[in-house]
This record gives structure tokens, sequence and C-alpha cells, in this order.
């Protein structure tokens, strides 16, 4: 089966400042922008104390320290340096791929099965991480918006994760709207308002209805 994948970079910016002070590792970290004045990349352990992506950085002045939080002014040249060399090493790996942004890329691959491919998938986890140092997620799915989700899920388990077309379908009722690449606030208000509230909601909407209240977008 042909499938199509997401190979993205888990909190790049705070990775790459990471791979030169490792012993920040488990700790929180943001980057800021260049004037210094907002978030633009989060640790994990930031994003579970609830602090939002693009926020002021005069908002949460308390919060940072109250909580230790380490911050990084934005070293763009470095993180595109980084980006370069992972996706020197993801060429050859997959021959064939997008370039989607500075941390993540889509592609395409054929497994006979599942199990096949999510070894697979592993495996070049294992060597990006180990030729560059920077953590990265996999997901594939059918196309390339499943493909986002299944990364999203990645993220949340051992960093590889492969959607077939039952597991999606099982999983269309449970997944909201906003989690689906390309959905962001106001389309989800949007959608909300018209009473679709899931994947499984607008799969199931008549096309002509979208048409009409969301046009192509929709």
């Amino acid at each position: 089966m042909n499938y199509i994948g997401v190979i993205d970079c888990n909190n790049f910016f705070v990775s790459c400042e990471r791979l030169f002070r490792p012993d920040l590792v488990g700790k929180p970290v943001v980057v800021l922008s260049s004037n210094d004045g907002c978030v633009v990349a989060r640790s994990q352990e930031v994003k579970d104390m609830g602090v939002p992506m693009g926020v002021p950085i005069f908002q949460i002045k308390d919060m940072i320290k109250d909580n230790g939080i380490i911050t990084f002014s934005s070293h763009f040249a470095l993180y595109r340096d980084i980006s370069s060399r992972v996706f020197a090493v993801v060429k050859t790996l997959l021959p064939t791929r997008e370039i989607y942004s500075i941390d993540e890329a889509f592609f395409t691959i054929n497994a006979d099965s599942k199990e096949e491919l999510e070894a697979a998938l592993r495996a070049m986890k294992i060597e990006i991480e180990r030729l560059v140092g920077i953590p990265v997620s996999l997901g594939a799915a059918a196309t390339k918006t499943q493909a986002k989700y299944a990364n999203r899920v990645a993220k949340k388990s051992d960093g590889v994760c492969v959607l077939e077309p039952g597991d999606w379908e099982e999983l269309t009722p449970t997944i909201p709207l906003r989690a689906i690449w390309g959905v962001g606030g106001k389309l989800e208000m949007r959608y909300k308002a018209a009473g679709l509230e899931t994947v499984a909601d607008l799969i199931s909407c008549p096309k002509l209805r979208l048409g009409k209240v969301f046009g192509i977008t929709g």
C-alpha cells in the first residue's frame, strides 16, 4: 500500500538550543521572537504549564520566574543549519519528499503492512536522532490531512503512528475539528455554529451544504 507520511521535528527551536545545552533536557524552555517580545517555541514542559504560543513575554514574567523557565533569543541561522542537517539525512532515507517548513516534510512510502511501515518509520526516527540529535515524530496515513493527524498522535506516544483507512474511520467521531490541519480558531467557531464538532460530523455533512456555508475551504 502507498502511504503519505509526515516527519516533524519536536519543539524544533527548543531542541536546537538543547543540542548545545543537554543539561536543559527535561527542563522548561522557551524561545522568543527576534525582538524577544513573544514566545515562538515551547518545550513540552512549558506546554504542559498552559503557556500558549505567541504570548507576549511580559504576560508570563511571573510564571517564568516561579517555574524556573529558561528563555532563549531566536537564533535563526542556527535553526536553518540544523534543519539542513535533518533534511540531508531524510534525503538519504526518503528519496521522495516535500519540505513543508523549516522542521517538517511530507513523504511517500510503500509498505505491505502496517507493522512493516511502523518498523521502517521507527528505524528512520532512530537514524535521524542518532546522526543529528534532534527528536522527531513520524506519522503516515492515506492522505496528507490524515498523516498530519497521525503525526499529532505520534508526538503523544512513542514518536511513530500509522493510521490505515479503518483506523481513521474508527477515530473520526472522537477527533475534534480543531485537531485537523487547516482548521484554525475562526473556522472552528463557524463549524460549531453549524453544529459540526468532529471529523465524523464534517464527513457526514452534505457537500452542497458545506459549499454554501463555508465555500471551497469548508
